[in-house]
Formats: C-alpha cells, structure tokens, sequence
C-alpha cells in the first residue's frame, strides 16, 4: 500500500457521494464492484439497486439536496482498506403542507478492495447519528404531532417521520449511535475483513 493508494481510496469514496448527490448514475456505478453490498435508510441490498434507486430518487426529488462530507479516515492493509467518512445531508422536503428542511448527520463506514489494480467500494454501510426538521420559513408550524415521534429512534427519527408521511416505512432496525454494540459489531466485522487480507499476504510472503 502506497500513499497514492490512500489518494485513490480517498477520491474513490468522495467521488461516490458526489455522484449520488448529483445523480450521476453511471459514475456511480463504477465507484462499486460488482458484487457489492449498500445498506442505507432506503436500501438494503446490492449495490446495483441501490444506484437504480438513487436515479429514480434524484428524478423524483421534491426539492434540492445538498451534501457535505468531512475528511475521509482510510485504514488499509494490503488490497483491502476501512474507510470512515462523515457525512451531512439537507434535503427541502412538505411536511404537512409546509416547506421544511430535514438534516442528517451520519458516519459511513466503507469496504474498499483492490481487484487487478483498480480500487472499488466493496460495501456502503450508514450509520446514522441525529437529525433535525425545522420549517424553512423561520417561525412557520410545521404541525408535528410529538405522538406521532413517539417510538421512533434519536438517531434517525425525522427521518423516520417525514418517510412515513410519503408513504414510506424506515426500519426501526438501522444501524445507529444510539444501539453501539450492534456499530461496534459492524466495526468489528469490517477489519477483521480488512485483517484477513493481510494475514493472507503474510502468510506467503
């Protein structure tokens, strides 16, 4: 591992949230290998949903969404890299016939590998830490019923609210700072991924 496969680890995370945000479906695409994994608020699956789903949702967008990322920590041994990337997403969305603006704050944790030299994610893995909804209007009632909040998880429950009032349900299941053990298990499965790799290149070195 060089210092320029930590560059290219880098952009290659920083590229796949532009090209989501930008609805840059084909980049997208080619930020991920074939067979891999995303598990986000609306996904769940293969990589290859997930880049169809973030183009139908780009098309269909209510109003603009704007993210911004923090600097990427990459960790890597050998083809194998972790990688940690906070992340912030505002989206301008109705709830209850009120512009509104919905806020939140997450950490994704990435697999990356290196296949016949080319670097590619391997999985996407959010992990949600708080949000915010406040009207974009300042002053205006958005009309929240706190009944309506009740049961729902800190660490995602606006974004929780405001799926459920387009017709969508969120997984009381997604990973989150609020449930640790299940992050530090996820944490925990990823380097030992990343660990094996490296035992395997020592082994026969």
């Amino acid at each position: 591992m060089t210092t320029n496969d930590v560059t290219q680890i880098a952009q290659l995370v920083l590229w796949e949230r532009q090209a989501r945000v930008r609805g840059l479906a084909d980049q997208l695409g080619d930020c991920f290998h074939p067979d891999a994994t995303v598990t986000t608020s609306w996904v769940q699956g293969s990589a290859q949903a997930f880049v169809a789903g973030a183009r139908a949702r780009s098309a269909g967008s209510s109003g603009p969404i704007v993210n911004r990322v923090g600097a990427p920590v990459v960790r890597h041994a050998g083809q194998r890299a972790v990688v940690e990337l906070p992340s912030t997403t505002t989206r301008w969305i109705p709830v209850n016939g009120v512009e509104s603006v919905l806020v939140s704050f997450m950490r994704l944790l990435y697999r990356a590998e290196s296949r016949e030299g080319v670097w590619r994610i391997d999985s996407l893995t959010a992990i949600n830490e708080a949000d915010t909804l406040e009207s974009a209007v300042p002053g205006a009632d958005l009309h929240v019923d706190p009944g309506a909040l009740g049961g729902l998880r800190h660490s995602y429950r606006f974004l929780a609210y405001t799926r459920s009032l387009e017709g969508e349900t969120v997984s009381p299941d997604l990973y989150g700072i609020d449930r640790p053990d299940a992050v530090d298990s996820l944490y925990d499965e990823a380097f030992t991924w990343m660990g094996a790799q490296r035992a395997d290149e020592e082994s026969r070195a």
